[in-house]
């Protein structure tokens, strides 16, 4: 085997001998920034150059998208390639994201997100790195990639899962095979303080500075962090990999009110409101810290000067200003009107939260959210507000100013999303019945009806349908009522 002198730090140097030494596969549970990519881009060379491990097949490793391999994994891997293994320039292509080894054996990088084109792939080995952002079908096709070359049953590959947890997907059903069958697979579950390979000073200040949902999720690993996430159909490889371009139209505020943090998305939407195929892109977030509405409304203005601005905004309470110096009976909607903004919805309350979670997220499943990868106070949102519980009745408030930003953005986006595109069945109306029949022309009482719309009886008894009817003509024709 080729020596390479690398330092390993805690369990890395564990879940490295499970790579080398067994022919299992490998599902790795480990937290954020524990050097998981670092370990693969030194294995995938070595796969590539060792019989016993590529098989003579090729060496796949594979990101949620093509944008996350090329910031992940692309630059180390050719670096450690190149001074380890002498492979040479001409056998890297950059723009096909292969590296081609003396004897023959391709290290090949794919995205997930495009699984028709990991078909016709065989793999002697399968880096799959955060693997909780892949579809299920992802999944499925890439262990089907691993199949033996004909007439050689020993030459079958291996899977390598490498990935911090992300709710109750895909891949934690992978998880829970895999610790039912020992015999075919090594688990390895590992919280932050068990990996003992990242920085403890920085994790540290991240507890202080992430939410508890997140921090479960990211460093202790924990599978059901996000088991009553708001926004479930939402994933993280959804988001677009290139700022979203300003197309110079209409804007469109979604706001949330809270001096604490102060939260609001400018969006624009693609197509017409309320159809079926229009799209709604975000282009920037404020989650601004002990500001008012005039405070927000001022920075949306020096952002788009000269844009039209339509509102959508929380209607709980009295909105009145939260902003104590303002003039008594200044509502959060005059404010944002002094600066321009139009206001869309006028009722006195919220939609019901039922309501905007069906919209919401069928909007998002049907693709027509666009969010730039960059957006972290965005992101954070949508992977982190969640219910209070599993009955799904009640949203969760931060109480701390650093952490409001989760509930303030994911209730304004839910709002926006819900007024502007909100669920709609596509029929006529009424009543739909398994049978198929439309009968929602029909009044109630029709079945028990003669012919010439005499009441029916049950054994001459008039039915309640013509006792109704006939009290209420006999006290609307009382000389009472005058």
């Amino acid at each position: 085997m080729k020596q390479i002198d690398i330092n390993l730090y805690g369990e890395q140097s564990t879940l490295l001998a499970d790579w080398t030494t067994s022919d299992k596969h490998c599902i790795d549970i480990v937290p954020a920034g524990s050097g998981k990519t670092f370990l693969a881009s030194i294995f995938l060379p070595i796969c590539a150059s060792d019989v016993r491990y590529h098989k003579f097949k090729d060496v796949i490793y594979s990101a949620p998208t093509m944008s996350m391999i090329k910031s992940l994994v692309w630059e180390p891997l050719k670096t450690n390639c190149r001074e380890y293994f002498g492979i040479e320039e001409a056998a890297i292509n950059n723009s096909e994201l292969t590296i081609r080894f003396p004897n023959g054996i391709f290290i090949r990088c794919k995205s997930a997100e495009q699984r028709e084109n990991l078909r016709g792939l065989n793999a002697g080995i399968w880096i799959a790195d955060e693997a909780s952002l892949y579809t299920e079908d992802s999944l499925q096709e890439m262990f089907n990639r691993l199949r033996p070359r004909v007439g050689s049953p020993d030459t079958a590959g291996r899977m390598i899962v490498i990935s911090t947890p992300y709710g109750a997907g895909p891949l934690y059903d992978i998880f829970k095979t895999a610790q039912a069958d020992p015999d075919h697979y090594i688990v390895r579950h590992l919280n932050y303080l068990q990996m003992r390979a990242g920085n403890l000073e920085f994790i540290e200040e991240q507890r202080r500075l992430l939410s508890p949902l997140k921090f479960e999720q990211d460093y202790m690993c924990s599978f059901e962090s996000v088991e009553d996430q708001f926004y479930y159909t939402w994933r993280r490889n959804m988001a677009m990999p290139e700022p979203i371009r300003d197309r110079g139209r209409d804007l469109y505020y979604f706001g949330d009110f809270n001096k604490k943090r102060m939260c609001g998305i400018i969006a624009q939407v693609i197509g017409e409101i309320g159809s079926s195929t229009g799209r709604i892109e975000i282009l920037k977030t404020y989650a601004i810290p002990n500001c008012g509405t005039d405070g927000i409304a001022q920075q949306v203005r020096a952002d788009f000067p000269t844009r039209t601005v339509y509102a959508i905004i929380d209607r709980s309470g009295s909105h009145v200003n939260r902003d104590t110096t303002s003039v008594f009976g200044i509502t959060d909607q005059t404010i944002l009107e002094s600066y321009g903004f139009r206001m869309m919805n006028t009722a006195r309350g919220n939609p019901l939260i039922a309501d905007t979670d069906n919209s919401a997220n069928a909007f998002i499943n049907q693709g027509r959210l666009a969010i730039w990868s960059g957006d972290t106070l965005m992101l954070d949102a949508m992977d982190t507000f969640h219910y209070e519980d599993a009955s799904r009745k009640s949203l969760v408030k931060y109480k701390d100013a650093k952490y409001m930003h989760i509930d303030g953005l994911g209730d304004a986006l839910r709002y926006g999303i819900h007024y502007l595109f909100k669920l709609a069945h596509d029929h006529a109306g009424g009543a739909e019945y398994l049978d198929g029949m439309e009968r929602y022309d029909l009044e109630p009482g029709f079945e028990y009806l003669t012919e010439g719309n005499t009441p029916k009886t049950r054994d001459g008894v008039p039915t309640i349908d013509y006792l109704v009817k006939t009290r209420f003509e006999d006290t609307y024709n009382d000389e009472s009522w005058g």
